[in-house]
Formats: structure tokens, sequence, C-alpha cells
């Protein structure tokens, strides 16, 4: 059973334009944006019943050759500005596509959701919200370089799964480029891909090395005491990393170092020209370890296309092709989700990203886990056992105990709020009520705090939402209880993996946004804070996580995309062109050195991802390569020249004046 939304049944806010068409609606937004609002009651909508729907259902054609971005907000008052979950997604370009959103997902505990066919990645953010709260839904887009059109050809509620169904012609060629479009250095054909590929490995040295530089990278102009092991380094007037030798280093890592992206094709194989055969091509044909989750079928064009030239040793070809790349980029460090063969293979540092961080049956909210059960306890342990295969390793500079949790991607989050709001009796909740109960004495002393009737302390049991807003007092008991609980999430792990492997630096967790203070807690535990920071200028999270922790910072996690390339999204971080990528690359790098706290930053990633999406959609001209394992020369030239003279710009000895770089909105939704 499915139910119509009239599309003129919402409320347009700003200068969109809405044009019937023989197939439903052309909508543009212009370059700001702008809003499309439906408002009603509870459960009804748009004078719609939404009572017992499980999904909202778009069917629309982007009519960009990028990414348009659409942004759902579902909100709790006439307020549209008050958003209690923010959905994005995106769909393929030129595509009428069904982009489904499962109204039981604005509870907000997943992050992202499993693909559909032609719907590229969503991402949900916000606290969020029952249906039967949302009184006012919003559509949009994101802030662009242009106007923006696309057809809504029709907008229901569904009482069940939607079909999704993608009829049209190849838009990717045999090789994995996008037909649709031109570029400087796209590949015309295999042959000639072949041929570029085999002389460029026989160019290579046999063994390469960092010449001038010490055989971890490290400037051999500066030396401290070596320990055998990489190790910080506070010099008097700013923070630097020690390589084994004791010369100085600073991390100029790229993650992912791995023969090509995968690319989720479930239900979208009729948009490539020619899939790679199964038994020919077999090593690209990956089982992704997110498969059980995300669902889809994969194949990894660029190892198909290593295959095409080299053959069955095209791994070996790759191994010693990547590692005189590396070097001859002066990439110092290979960074998180690198190819554990090519590791041991180049013997060059590494970041090593630990897998399976402790997680308990019971979740609080999205991944954080039971953090007070004897489960926790004996998974973190269990944990750092896998520390056992790195102890003595030179080349390991440390490790990451995990990557951007996605319990702290939510704003105002406080942790506490989540043990009273979820129903399950966890250990988390015993010992906050507890706490509550050692604190107060009386239940009567607590209503007075909270503002609230209860008749015992056994209510807490029920669902409390949002208790932060009681009152002060109950906010101040949340927060120090989300201390607590931070606390222990990060130091019983810690400790752990300290125990096993005392040599290696802890790396911290990779937090994707420093959005409170309180994601800090428990920085005691890391030699180094990390932080994946994709911004414009890196100097502001550095100094700002340095002088909270008093730590070294280092960014796991930062890249810039280009729309003049063959890919339908540019990145997190936008700029126009490739030259402008190698300039952002600078700023970038220059920025971070003014700050004391900087020991490096490792960039992601080495290739482009999918042009129709990896295995949860993300596709963008991010990479060093493209698909045929070409790179990008003005972008690889830039980076080159500005990690060969990294110890120059921490010296303040490069000064030549900061470059303009050519810019673009953010295109992505998240």
């Amino acid at each position: 059973m499915n139910k119509t939304i009239d599309l003129n049944q919402f409320t347009i806010t700003g200068d969109i334009t809405m044009k019937p068409q023989e197939d439903g609606c052309q909508v543009t937004f212009p370059e700001e944006g702008g809003r499309l609002v439906l408002t009603g009651k509870s459960m009804h909508l748009g004078n719609t019943d939404w009572e017992g729907a499980t999904h909202l259902v778009l069917e629309a054609t982007c009519l960009e050759d990028f990414d348009l971005a659409l942004v759902w907000h579902f909100a709790s008052g006439q307020d549209a500005d008050a958003s209690f979950v923010v959905v994005n997604t995106g769909s393929i370009p030129g595509i009428r596509t069904t982009i489904a959103v499962p109204l039981a997902a604005l509870d907000s505990n997943e992050m992202f959701l499993p693909r559909t066919p032609g719907r590229l990645k969503v991402a949900i953010l916000g606290r969020g919200i029952a249906l039967e709260q949302v009184t006012a839904f919003t559509l949009t887009t994101k802030k662009c370089h242009k106007s923006q059109s696309i057809i809504f050809h029709k907008m229901y509620l569904s009482w069940g799964e939607p079909e999704y169904h993608i009829d049209s012609p190849p838009v990717i060629d045999k090789l994995g480029q996008y037909k649709l479009k031109n570029w400087l250095d796209k590949t015309p054909s295999e042959e000639v891909m072949i041929q570029s590929l085999r002389r460029e490995y026989e160019d290579y040295e046999k063994d390469a090395c960092y010449k001038g530089f010490s055989q971890y990278g490290g400037d051999l102009q500066t030396q401290w005491e070596g320990t055998g092991f990489f190790r910080t380094h506070f010099d008097g007037t700013r923070w630097y990393l020690a390589d084994p030798e004791g010369y100085r280093f600073v991390s100029a890592g790229l993650d992912c170092c791995r023969p090509g992206e995968e690319a989720n094709i479930a239900g979208i194989e009729c948009l490539f020209d020619e899939l790679p055969d199964k038994d020919i091509f077999a090593d690209a044909y990956e089982i992704h370890e997110l498969r059980e989750y995300f669902g889809g079928e994969y194949v990894n064009l660029g190892i198909a296309n290593l295959i095409r030239a080299y053959g069955k040793n095209w791994k070996e070809c790759w191994m010693k092709l990547t590692k005189n790349r590396l070097i001859d980029w002066h990439i110092n460090t290979i960074g998180n989700w690198s190819d554990p063969e090519f590791i041991r293979y180049a013997k060059l540092p590494y970041v090593w990203p630990l897998e399976d961080f402790p997680e308990t049956k019971v979740c609080i909210f999205r991944d954080f886990p039971d953090v007070y059960s004897e489960e926790y306890e004996a998974n973190s342990i269990q944990f750092a056992k896998q520390m056992e295969a790195f102890k003595g390793d030179p080349y390991m500079i440390g490790y990451f105990l995990r990557n951007e949790p996605s319990w702290a991607f939510v704003q105002n989050l406080l942790i506490a709020e989540k043990v009273l709001e979820n129903p399950v009796d966890t250990c988390c909740k015993q010992v906050f009520i507890s706490e509550l109960m050692d604190k107060y004495q009386k239940i009567e002393a607590l209503n007075q705090a909270w503002g609230k009737n209860y008749t015992s302390f056994d209510d807490l049991m029920k669902p409390q939402m949002n208790m932060a807003s009681f009152s002060e007092s109950a906010k101040d008991d949340a927060y120090a209880f989300s201390v607590k609980m931070i606390r222990r999430y990060v130091s019983f792990p810690s400790a752990e993996c300290r125990k096993v492997d005392p040599d290696h630096m802890n790396l911290g967790m990779r937090y994707a946004m420093l959005i409170d203070p309180i994601l800090l807690e428990g920085y005691e535990n890391f030699d180094v804070f990390s932080i994946n920071c994709y911004s414009e200028d890196s100097y502001a999270s550095i100094q700002q996580a340095g002088e909270l922790t008093g730590k070294p910072i280092m960014v796991g996690e930062f890249h810039f995309g280009a729309l003049d390339a063959g890919l339908l999204c540019a990145g997190i971080c936008s700029v126009k062109t490739q030259m402008d990528r190698g300039l952002a690359y600078r700023v970038y790098y220059e920025n971070g050195m003014n700050s004391p706290y900087f020991v490096g930053a490792h960039y992601f990633v080495l290739n482009d991802q999918s042009v129709l999406g990896r295995f949860d959609g993300e596709n963008m001209q991010i990479g060093f390569l493209d698909v045929c394992q070409t790179p990008y020369s003005e972008f690889a030239d830039a980076v080159r020249s500005v990690n060969e003279s990294i110890y120059e710009i921490a010296d303040g000895k490069r000064t030549e004046p900061t470059p303009v770089v050519n810019r673009i909105p953010r295109l992505m939704g998240f």
C-alpha cells in the first residue's frame, strides 16, 4: 500500500522554482539552497495519514552532472530549524532513482544505512525522534557553486520496503571510467593504460629509498636519543615524533594504500559496459568485510586493470610500483586500512587501526558499549591480544584504538542521557542510578533537584527522555556521569593494549570532529591525540585539541577533491581543479605546522573511489590515482614539493606566499 504526498502541499522557502513536467515536477534549488517544508499534526503531515507507514519514498532524477545531495529534516514543532534528525541522501545523476528513508531509522541508532540501487551514501545525524513527534518535514540541498535541478517524479509513503529498479544505458566503460564526461589525462584505451603501467614499472629503481632522509624518512639534520621505536619528543618549543634512530620525524601519511577501491554493483550492473570475467579476474571480486551489513556484490576495477597490465603477478608488481610511488612523493607513513602484505613488503613506517573495538551485546546508543559490564572488560582484554603481532616491529609508529565512533557525531550529546532513554537494564544504568541514590539519598531530594515527581528511584529504570532538559542539576548529573563513561570507554582497552605491547604508541580514537570538549576525556591514556580534520585550514582544530590536552596531535584523515576529473562528487573538502587540490594540500600542511602540537597528517586516500559508489555509496574524487592506476600529476607534484620540504616548513625556512585556492562549497550532504 502506498499513499502519495502532493508536492503542492509543500511551502517554499527561498528562491526555489517548481516547474510541472510530463512525469513529475522539476525543482530547481538556488546556489544558497532553499527549503520545501511540509507541516501538520503529528502522524498527519501534508494532509496524509502516516500511521503505520514504514518508508518515506521519493522517485527522482538528478539533472546535474554531479551528485545532488538532498537533505531531509524531521523536526518537532513549526520551526523547521529545530531538527532532531537530518538524513542526507544522494543519487546517481541522470538516472531515475527510488530513494527511500526507513522511518524506523529516525531513532538515529544507525548512522549509515545499507545501499539500495541507484542511491548513494546515506548519513543520519541528530539525536533521534519518534515518528509520532514529527510535525515538520523539510527537504533541501546544500549550498552549491551553482543552482541545482532535480525532477521529483513522485513522493509517497509506503507500508513495506519499496521496489528498486534501475533501467538505463551504461555510463561506465570497461576500465571503470565515467563515459559521459571527458577530462585531462582520461585513459583513451586499454592498450594505452597497459603500456603506461608497464613502462612506469620498468622505469622505477629496484630498491627505492628516501634520499637525504633517514631510512624511516626522518630529518638527518636533527637527532635525539634513539630507542629502537617511534616516540614523541618535545624540543622545548614544539612537539615532534622521533624515529627509531632518534631522528626528527613528521608523519606525512597516506591512508588506504591498497590496489584500488571496490565498487558495490548490486542492482546497477546495467550501468557498466562490461564487468570483468569472474574467472579471469577472480582477484578483483572481493568479499567486502562490511558486506553482511551493507549487502551487495563487489568488484574492484582497479585490481582488474592491474591484472590487465601485469597478469598473474599483478600483486607483486603493484607492491613494487606503489612503494616507489610513495617514496617519490615523499610519503613517509603508510596510513590506516592499507594492505597488510604491502606493509610487510615495503618496510616503511606505518600506523595500524586495531580491529573489533570491544563491543557489548547491548549498546547504550549507536556503537557506545555498556562500559560498566564485565562483558566490556573481557572483550577489552581479548581486543588487546592483537598487539602481540606487532611487538618488536620498529616500522610501526603506533596504533589507533578505533576510527570515528558514530555515537560521537551527535552534537550536544550526553551519553548518560541515552543510558536512561534506553529501555534495557544495562550495567551503566545500574551504576548511574546507584550513584544518584548515593548523591541524593532520598527520592524527594532528586525530585526537587530535577523538577520531577518520581515515587522511587526504581522509576528511573523506565525510559526517561532528554533528562538534561529537566533542570540544571539534571544536566550536571548527566554531564558528570557521561565523563565517567567516556573515561572508562577509553581507559580500559588502552590499559590492556599497553600491557601487551608497551613499546608502540597509542595514537587515540581518530574522532571525526571535536564537537564537544567531553570527547577529550581519557586523553591521558594516549601518547598522541588523533582527529580526522576535514577542513580548509587544519590549524584551529589542531591547536584546540593540543591546548586542551597538552598532547601532540596527529590528523588521521583529510582530503581535497575536484569535479574536473571523472567522478561525480568532489569530496568533503572541495576545490575546482587538480591544481587547486595540490595548493590546498600545501596550505593545509603549512597551516598545521603553525601549531606546536602538530606531528603529522595522513591523506585519505590513494585511489579514487568508485564512480558509482563503494560499499556504502561514497564516490569521491579524492585519490592520488584514478581507476586506471594513473596518478593525477598536478596534485602529486604539489604533494611531493610539500613533503620533501616538511622540515624546512617546520623550521619556518619555507616562506613562499600562501597560494590562493579556488574552493567550492562542500557538495556532500554530510
